[in-house]
């Protein structure tokens, strides 16, 4: 993504710590948390007791809520919180000309009981059309599309973004994410796994859901239309999927390799600033960042970088997991407590995709570029 820059115009969020950008990044840089039991799933307790899992949902907002509707609901409630606190123009033109790439997360038969290849239209129907009528701002239907990669979804959305913009079909793009594992089915998809943290399987995930929006542009259309740029995005790249089966240590390599792609080809000094992963408690993911962590000593300087994990706060949140990170990145360059003056978002599929998104604080890249 090196022939331009986007510019992030507007942020916001849905958490179980916050129902909003401001509220969410505060709470997860004071490190806090709101876990809870999951009613409706039980699992043993190791002594015959049955005992509801605990995990992150987002209280008085998503109950009730199942799969595409849960992800409506959350999204939307996001786009509500960027629409607060951007205040973008109203007028039907700006939204005319404004893209829309809805975020899911992979459509895993086992988890969800249907796929693309037997319903092709079913993200189409049931997750983007609804959403349009829910934001009740008049985005084209020809330039709105559902893009189902999971926990790598953000950075084939400004990949995607971009291209948009330089075919100059729309003029920026909102990208709304949502994800839920607190339902259920994806509950019994994970217990099945193996993947679920309980009383008799201390190693794995908790299970959380979040919604995230973004509003990106091009840096030289934003300062026509006089908006302020939040944070910078520098470059993007989505590598994978792995073959089946791949061990972490290849894993590893590969994501390590992207990693190296997004940093500037030509610098004095390793890179230095937050570090964002979406380690979630699975072995797994550990074993792999491991791996890449290693062949990135001379691209990292790990002692000077601050190494952040969303899911200690929010539990596993999926295809949301990234833009989540964007928003506390932008949060970090705003209030002044980023260990730099850039963020790396790396990001783990369930399937092996792997991604990295190279951010820059605002002032600085404008300073900059």
């Amino acid at each position: 993504m090196d022939a331009m820059k986007l510019a992030v115009t507007g942020l916001g969020l849905v958490t179980s710590i916050g129902h909003g950008v401001v509220g969410s990044c505060a709470a997860l840089h004071a490190g806090l948390s709101r876990p809870g039991p999951l009613g409706g799933f039980v699992v043993d307790d190791g002594s015959g007791e049955a005992v509801p899992i605990t995990g992150y949902p987002v209280a008085s907002f998503a109950e009730g809520f199942f799969q595409t509707g849960a992800w409506v609901r959350l999204a939307s409630g996001a786009f509500e919180d960027l629409l607060h606190a951007a205040q973008p123009p109203t007028r039907p033109d700006f939204w005319h000309r404004t893209g829309l790439l809805a975020l899911t997360p992979l459509v895993d038969p086992d988890r969800f009981g249907w796929s693309l290849e037997d319903l092709p239209d079913a993200l189409e129907t049931s997750y983007v059309q609804p959403l349009l009528s829910l934001l009740e701002v008049p985005i084209r239907k020809e330039n709105a599309r559902a893009l189902a990669l999971g926990h790598c979804a953000l950075a084939g959305a400004l990949l995607q973004a971009r291209e948009m913009l330089e075919s100059r079909r729309v003029d920026r793009v909102l990208v709304l994410a949502a994800d839920s594992y607190v339902d259920p089915m994806s509950l019994t998809w994970l217990a099945h796994h193996r993947r679920l943290k309980s009383p008799r399987w201390p190693v794995g995930l908790m299970p959380g859901e979040a919604g995230g929006a973004l509003l990106v542009e091009a840096p030289a259309a934003a300062r026509t239309r006089e908006a302020s740029a939040i944070v910078h995005v520098e470059s993007a790249v989505v590598d994978g999927p792995a073959e089946p089966g791949s061990i972490p240590a290849r894993l590893g390599r590969v994501l390590a390799d992207a990693v190296k792609r997004v940093l500037p080809a030509h610098t004095p000094h390793p890179f230095r600033g937050d570090l964002f992963l979406d380690l979630n408690g699975e072995e797994w993911k550990a074993q792999v960042w491991g791996h890449a962590q290693v062949l990135l000593a001379g691209q990292l300087d790990l002692l000077r970088c601050r190494t952040v994990l969303p899911a200690d706060s929010l539990g596993e949140t999926g295809a949301a997991g990234a833009p989540v990170a964007l928003a506390a990145s932008a949060w970090a360059f705003l209030r002044e407590h980023a260990s730099g003056e850039h963020a790396l978002v790396c990001a783990l599929s369930d399937n092996g995709q792997v991604s990295a998104v190279l951010l820059g604080h605002a002032k600085a890249s404008t300073a900059v570029s």
